[in-house]
């Protein structure tokens, strides 16, 4: 790749987008005045309804007894504690009171009676779908409370000396041992994450469309390609101007929330309160993990963009197309409002969630090095995923010129689809995003109703989803789920493989477990699910029905379409890390994708699915029983022991590449390889 050259288009580019008038008004103009104007409007808007609320006068009706002129006294004395408004009318019966009620005469009313025991009974009479009467009921209320609490006082002093110690037996009070600074980042960490994912990606969607669907409808795509230019190097000048737009429309929002938060700490007067020694600096560390992590997701979101973008025809298209990415970016976004969800090893890894979380936690001054790293690693690969789909969609003139999204061969009529044909990459990207769907509707539905069985119905959505789709749009079954009688030298092999890449597996895995502690505690989690759900059940549920299901939707549809429109090894390497990130669990990523990648080897070197199930059964099947049977684990060599030398690592790493080494040898396939070469 030319560096002058990306540089160049680079330039052309950023210029094209600022031009483009609309791209300046959502990046610089939203940012710098709206935003700041919503958030100015919302406080004066609310502090008006506040003080129009206590300013109000309310009419209040008071059924005629002889306790009417003391709760007159009372709602009337100017001398009060409170600062409410009220205008009182006397009324024959509650009946009357309800009629003027209705009648919008009054706001609310007090029907007072005396109960059998003797005390007076004050029942305050609203209506419940209007403003005023709500809160007129509600400081009415107030004012009664006071009016009871200071008769209680006056019994309990009538016949007691000592009635405050009667009063109060027991003193109770709180102590908040959050600092300023934490209590105000608590605040900070509620709105910004939003703020922020959500300008990040506004500031990539229109410039996206731009340089994609814009240049396509100007006719300058097509021009484009015929220049002395790599696709990947035009592909990166593109990357490279969305996500500078991106992380700029980020820092001018932070800029424009920067000031809004100036000019209430002044209006505020803030600084003759306690948050006047509130020390901003050390919000330092906050603020840089901000923007490291900003340009990270920048180009996370910026790559989704595009890859949706790049399938429109046109700019309205376009528009359609990134709708749905905006309400999933600013779904997840707000899970640093939710109280419950905190930063874990396992939200760590949901994108977009993980970035609102982290930012959360910094600003709370919580710092997790294990999860901090979690994230940023989890961003990167998650960028770096993108960036190699966006890298593909734009090498292929099928996207680039073909229908987009119109292509998918799920969305025709199935009388009109063709026998026999493959899946394309649209069709994947749906089918996963249907399996997706049903995953969060129904998973945890299944799971919490029937246990580790629910847990089985879902490995069974997992099957039927794939195999309904290949179905409906008429797929080559044996061709897609590579369902080819596997030998049994292929058998052997795949066996082989599996044992070495297993056994480097545990040298990653445990050296992960000790670096950081905590993912080991989650692991210890999971595995107590199991141990509860009995031996049969979990052998079945967790060993059997995974080694079908997942290979199919995993190595079969997925793999299978993927391999049949890019490189071997791309296919592999991608398949892998779904799989792995489908785990949801660091550990699981990371023993998932390596055991995906030899999976993956084994299915495309022998056309057999067959193989990878063999190996997906023999791993899970084993984690079950050494889990029923830990003393087992203790009589194998070097794997018994508690704490790993480097002597047992050089041996496990050693046998690990011996037998993978010898896996490979077995699956050589001469007709892959002719294949190969032809390519």
């Amino acid at each position: 790749m030319n560096k002058k050259t990306v540089f160049s288009l680079y330039k052309k580019e950023m210029l094209d987008i600022f031009r483009d008038k609309k791209t300046m008004i959502i990046m610089v103009l939203v940012p710098l005045f709206l935003y700041p104007c919503m958030m100015l409007g919302m406080m004066l808007i609310m502090s008006n309804i506040s003080k129009e609320s206590l300013e109000k006068t309310y009419q209040i009706g008071i059924v005629e007894c002889e306790e009417t002129a003391l709760v007159e006294s009372l709602l009337l004395d100017e001398e009060d504690e409170f600062e409410y408004f009220f205008e009182t009318k006397v009324y024959e019966s509650a009946n009357a009171c309800e009629t003027a009620l209705n009648a919008k005469e009054i706001d609310v009313f007090i029907d007072i009676t005396t109960a059998e025991d003797g005390r007076t009974s004050y029942e305050v009479g609203y209506f419940s779908s209007v403003p005023d009467s709500i809160s007129a009921s509600k400081y009415a209320e107030e004012i009664l409370r006071a009016y009871k609490n200071e008769l209680r006082n006056e019994l309990i002093a009538e016949r007691f000396d000592d009635y405050e110690k009667v009063l109060n037996p027991v003193v109770i009070g709180n102590r908040n041992v959050a600092t300023i600074e934490e209590s105000t980042g608590s605040i900070f960490g509620y709105i910004i994450p939003f703020m922020l994912i959500t300008s990040i990606l506004m500031g990539a969607i229109y410039p996206a469309i731009d340089v994609t669907a814009g240049e396509r409808e100007r006719g300058t795509l097509e021009t484009m390609m015929t220049l002395p230019v790599k696709n990947s190097e035009m592909m990166f000048s593109k990357f490279m101007a969305v996500s500078t737009v991106a992380v700029m429309s980020a820092l001018l929002n932070l800029l424009s929330m920067f000031l809004v938060g100036l000019y209430m700490y002044d209006s505020m007067q803030l600084v003759d309160t306690a948050f006047g020694d509130m020390n901003l600096w050390q919000f330092t560390p906050s603020v840089i993990g901000l923007l490291v992590c900003m340009p990270i997701f920048a180009m996370f979101a910026s790559a989704v963009c595009l890859s949706v973008c790049i399938f429109a025809k046109s700019f309205k298209e376009a528009n359609n197309y990134s709708t749905p990415v905006l309400l999933v970016f600013m779904f997840a976004s707000m899970a640093g409002m939710l109280p419950n969800i905190t930063l874990t090893t396992k939200t760590a890894l949901i994108p977009i969630v993980n970035v609102a979380l982290f930012i959360k936690a910094v600003f709370e001054l919580q710092f997790d090095w294990t999860n901090i790293v979690l994230v940023l690693l989890s961003n990167i690969v998650y960028s770096i995923a993108a960036v190699m789909l966006m890298s593909k969609l734009f090498s292929s003139e099928d996207v680039l010129f073909g229908e987009g999204f119109r292509g998918v061969k799920f969305l025709e009529k199935r009388s009109n689809m063709k026998a026999g044909q493959m899946p394309g990459i649209g069709d994947t990207i749906l089918m996963f995003g249907l399996l997706l769907l049903l995953m969060i509707y129904l998973s945890s539905s299944l799971v919490f109703r029937l246990g580790i069985w629910g847990t089985g119905l879902v490995q069974l959505i997992i099957l039927a989803v794939p195999v309904f789709y290949a179905w409906y749009m008429k797929a080559d079954f044996k061709k897609l789920f590579s369902l080819k009688v596997p030998a049994f030298k292929h058998i052997l092999g795949g066996i082989c493989m599996w044992l070495g890449v297993w056994l480097l597996e545990q040298v990653v895995i445990v050296s992960l477990a000790q670096w950081f502690p905590s993912l080991a505690e989650t692991s210890d989690a999971l595995n107590s699910v199991i141990t509860d759900a009995g031996f049969i059940s979990a052998f079945i549920v967790v060993g059997i029905c995974p080694a079908i299901a997942e290979e199919f939707a995993f190595r079969g549809f997925l793999f299978g379409t993927l391999k049949d429109k890019w490189r071997p090894w791309l296919a592999i390497v991608v398949s892998a890390l779904l799989f792995g990130a489908y785990h949801m669990n660091l550990l699981q990523f990371v023993g998932g994708t390596m055991m995906g990648i030899a999976i993956a080897y084994v299915a495309y070197r022998s056309g057999s699915i067959w193989i990878g199930a063999i190996m997906h059964f023999i791993n899970n099947g084993l984690s079950v029983i050494l889990q029923y049977n830990p003393e087992w684990v203790t009589k194998i060599p070097v794997l018994g022991k508690e704490v790993y030398g480097a002597g047992d690592y050089a041996i496990l790493l050693a046998v690990g590449a011996v037998c993978t080494v010898l896996g490979v040898l077995l699956m050589r396939n001469k007709h892959i390889k002719d294949e190969n070469a032809d390519a």
